[in-house]
């Protein structure tokens, strides 16, 4: 095997696998058509190569004279897809020049298969040369093939539009793409420029290392695409991360909107133990006063100080959790317990709306993994939503009702009220900054689904079936269990 065809084999192997790289690239996100007309390119010059490779190998005038006819569809080729490529990545370009260049290409195509080429030509075979002449005299000096003279017009045309894109693209702020794509694109169609020109004038003979010169162009333009595969995945991730934080910052508000909506009831659920224990430490000072004082009875009002404390700090704990902007934390928990807790928060919430709430917990519940906090939230939220729309309504019919059960996969949650009912529109309430309060953001329930969503869950809300209300359903995977 010649060093040769060694050399054009391994150009045309290596433009094909640049060109599938990107071509699978395209294939995942069909916005970066830039990609695409980077394959065809490829594929065209490794065409190009094999053609090349053919016409060197050439024993006879005839089958040198099909390789040179076949070269110009691979050569067609890498003129739409670099004219594509142009319009596509720098988003500048000529569109009537463009038009101009293929054009004269496509003639210059027709013209190779309706006519007889009858070019000079050469053939290598390790250090022997040997110049076959056409059968006519059209190839003269001076006298040139009219296809050539098509295809160095051509040419040119593509030089001038590659530079003149290459400008405007500069003077918009892509200059790294215009030093690297438009800069490689205008220097090796300039090479090929000239050393056709000197085929055509028989300075040379017939050039056949045109997909040299391209594979040195697609070299540059592939690390000018790999250094934007790179830029784009940084600014993915810090699109996440500035994601991430927003919604940790706006589930955050959520939170802290919903403990607004509690104030009056936390401050009473403070003010009760307070005054318990203010009032328990007076009687135990009036005992202490006496000669005698009954220890028993001060050890029993010590007590209940001792638990009147404790039952304020874990409303203190609960209200300084919801209101923290901490890391999302997966645990495994039971959703009974986050039940129990956000309903002693609003214990007194509902005795001031004069809402009754009943529960239906299913016991034993398997347990799931997911953020207390951001599960307390739904629920507060659902809870609160629920008084609202039950507000208008007597006070003997404002009932809600909490409900847990499990099929084994799943674990659910459901929230039924007797207020006004939902919408036609029922996923228009899961909207961003939909209300139908005075003074609501809308943003609670948008906040609620996000955070379901996130647990691997689901959120949807329904008529409730035994009253006028709604039912609000939640339901969460259940925890793998590892054998």
């Amino acid at each position: 095997m010649s060093l040769i065809t060694v050399i054009w084999s391994m150009i045309a192997a290596s433009s094909l696998t640049l060109g599938f790289v990107h071509l699978l690239i395209w294939w995942q996100n069909r916005e970066k058509r830039e990609r695409l007309w980077f394959f065809i390119m490829t594929l065209g010059t490794a065409c190009l190569a094999l053609s090349e490779l053919a016409m060197m190998k050439a024993q006879t005038p005839e089958a040198f004279g099909i390789a040179l006819r076949w070269l110009h569809l691979p050569t067609w080729l890498i003129f739409v897809a670099i004219v594509g490529f142009i319009l596509v990545y720098l988003r500048t370009g000529r569109y009537w020049l463009a038009l101009a260049v293929i054009g004269l290409r496509t003639v210059t195509l027709g013209l190779n298969f309706l006519l007889d080429p009858n070019i000079n030509y050469r053939e290598i075979t390790g250090l022997r040369e040997v110049r076959y002449l056409g059968d006519s005299a059209a190839m003269a000096i001076g006298r040139p093939n009219p296809i050539m003279l098509v295809a160095q017009v051509a040419l040119l045309l593509l030089l001038i539009f590659v530079v003149d894109a290459s400008v405007q693209a500069w003077r918009q702020g892509e200059k790294r793409r215009v030093l690297l794509t438009g800069g490689s694109i205008s220097f090796f169609v300039a090479m090929g420029t000239l050393s056709a020109i000197l085929s055509l004038w028989q300075v040379v003979e017939v050039p056949v290392s045109a997909s040299l010169f391209f594979m040195g162009m697609i070299l540059l333009m592939a690390f000018d695409l790999s250094l934007e595969t790179k830029r784009a995945a940084i600014l993915e991730v810090e699109l996440r991360d500035t994601q991430e934080s927003k919604y940790k910052e706006v589930t955050h508000l959520g939170r802290v909107a919903a403990l607004g909506e509690l104030s009056v009831s936390l401050a009473h659920e403070m003010n009760q133990p307070l005054a318990i224990i203010l009032s328990n430490a007076q009687a135990a000072q009036k005992l202490l006063e006496n000669k005698t004082p009954d220890l028993a009875e001060v050890g029993e009002i010590l007590g209940e100080i001792v638990n009147e404390n404790l039952r304020a700090s874990e409303t203190i704990k609960r209200i300084r959790a919801l209101l923290q902007r901490g890391e999302v934390s997966s645990q495994i928990l039971d959703l009974n317990e986050v039940v129990t807790e956000v309903s002693h928060l609003m214990k007194n919430e509902m005795a001031r709306r004069q809402v009754s709430l009943s529960h239906d917990l299913a016991r034993p519940l398997p347990h799931i993994s997911a953020d207390r906090i951001q599960l307390q939230q739904v629920l507060l939220n659902l809870m609160l939503n629920a008084c609202d729309s039950m507000a208008t309504g007597g006070s003997d019919t404002r009932k809600l009702h909490v409900t847990t059960k499990s099929d084994g996969a799943s674990v659910s949650l459901e929230v039924t009220d007797n207020g006004q009912g939902l919408p036609a529109d029922v996923e228009s309430i899961f909207q961003a900054f939909y209300t139908t309060k005075d003074q609501g953001l809308g943003m609670g329930l948008a906040i609620c689904r996000s955070i379901i969503a996130a647990h691997r869950g689901q959120l949807w809300a329904e008529p409730a079936r035994a009253s006028s209300g709604a039912t609000f359903h939640v339901v969460l995977p259940v925890k793998e269990v590892r054998s």
